[in-house]
Parts: structure tokens; sequence; C-alpha cells
């Protein structure tokens, strides 16, 4: 992972946005400018204009992929390039209640690739819980992740090691490997001095201090225990127009047909 720097560190941790000031919902005005300095991957475009960030990318991730992935159907695929443009508040706002995550697209990752919720295409069968293999071919690799069966929408379904295992240092909180549709920032598993988040609310988040945020900011945990990834939106969100790519979580349930 390759830093894209946007404004010096010093100045962006001197100003670091917390929920609160006059709003209790609302975030700094920083807080834009922080999540642009995150760690994105070099090949993505990440433009932040008022209160929008847009991500675009060709949907590759940056780290190493497969050269197949097992199907439900038996079959196998390979990682395909499509491209995304996605924009994404950056005045997230805490809502009144949850909206459930839907299958696609759900959050953008540092890497390039996307985020989808738990599950496959039938809405209940987790992926995490349920890989199995073609020929000795993963459904998901050790990254948690895999692409539709077109061989587009690359994506994660849990903790994405590949990412973590580079930015994440031991004993510490995890750093921002991206972010919600409703521009709340999502981290790995581990919270303050490493451990894991015990105090996480339906939406696999909690407000505290990350090594952004040292203040407290609202954030999502992805961890390595179930749900694995993000049920629900703790922000407000238009569920009409989140936009992003295409697809859900891939076919049904289960591994492939005997």
């Amino acid at each position: 992972m390759n830093a894209r720097t946007f404004l010096p560190l010093a100045l962006l941790l001197a100003g670091c946005p917390t929920t609160g000031d006059d709003d209790d919902d609302a975030v700094g005005s920083d807080y834009g400018e922080t999540i642009a300095a995150a760690l994105w991957a070099d090949d993505m475009t990440v433009t932040l204009d008022g209160d929008t960030l847009t991500l675009a990318d060709d949907g590759v991730p940056d780290h190493a992929v497969l050269e197949a992935y097992g199907l439900m159907d038996g079959s196998t695929v390979g990682v395909l390039a499509y491209d995304y443009s996605m924009e994404i508040p950056m005045n997230p706002v805490m809502a009144d209640e949850p909206t459930d995550t839907s299958l696609g697209t759900i959050g953008v990752a540092i890497s390039g690739g996307v985020y989808f919720n738990p599950y496959e295409g039938d809405g209940t069968t987790v992926a995490v819980d349920n890989n199995f293999d073609v020929d000795g071919i993963p459904f998901l690799d050790t990254c948690n992740a895999h692409p539709l069966p077109s061989g587009t929408d690359f994506h994660y379904h849990g903790v994405p090691y590949c990412i973590t295992d580079e930015v994440d240092a031991a004993g510490e909180h995890s750093v921002i490997i991206g972010v919600l549709l409703d521009g709340f920032a999502v981290y790995g598993p581990q919270d303050v001095d490493g451990e894991a988040p015990t105090d996480l609310d339906e939406c696999s988040g909690h407000e505290g201090p990350t090594p952004e945020f040292p203040d407290g900011v609202y954030h999502y945990h992805l961890t390595e225990t179930a749900p694995y990834s993000i049920d629900c939106y703790a922000g407000e969100v238009d569920v009409a127009d989140m936009g992003g790519p295409p697809g859900g979580g891939g076919p049904g349930g289960g591994g492939p047909p005997n």
C-alpha cells in the first residue's frame, strides 16, 4: 500500500474531527481531508470536492489475487477489470435507525476492491463460514475475497488480510482500510492496544479513538468472528441513490453441486 498525500500528517492530526461539535451527529470540518489522505492505492483516483469524496478505479486490487476462483456451479473464474466511480459523503450523519446493507457494493477498500456485506446471493449464506473449493481452487481466497461469477466486482466479505497484514501493526489500533457508502470509515479487526473490539453495535461500529482520529469518531470494524463484514449502515444513506457497481453477492448458497 502506498500513501496518497493530500495534507501534511501533522496538519491533519492537529485538527482531527470528532463526533460532536454543535451537532452530536456531525463530524469535524477536516474529516474529508483525513479520509482522502488514507493509504489509497496508487492507481486509484481520489478526489475531494467540498463534502464529497469521489473514488474511481478499475476494480482490480493492488495486492495479489488468484488466477482462478471456484464458483457454485463447479466452474471457475478469474478477476476482470471494470470501471467504477463512487461519490461518498464526507459529512456523514448518524441515522435515527440503521439501514440494512444490501447485496452488492457497500463500500470501497483502499486496495481498489470493494466491500460486500457478509452474505451470498441468497441473502442468508455467510460467505466466510461457507467457503469451499473446486478441485483445489477456493471460493474465497485468504483475503476473504473473490469476484462475482462475471469476474468483475472483486470484493471482500470479511477481514481483508492481504490489506491489514500490510498496514496494521501488532498491539495498535487498525488504520483506515476504506469507507462505507454512508461516509464512515472502515477499519480492520484491531481496536485500542490491538485487541478485538468488545463494544460494537449491530452495524459493527462504535465511537472511539483511532490513529487518524485520536479524539474519537464513529467508525466500523471488520471482524474475525461473525458477522465478519457489515450488516447495516449506521449513518444516513440514500438506498435509492447509492450508486456503485452493480451485482449481488453471487448465486445461491452453499457449495457447488456434487
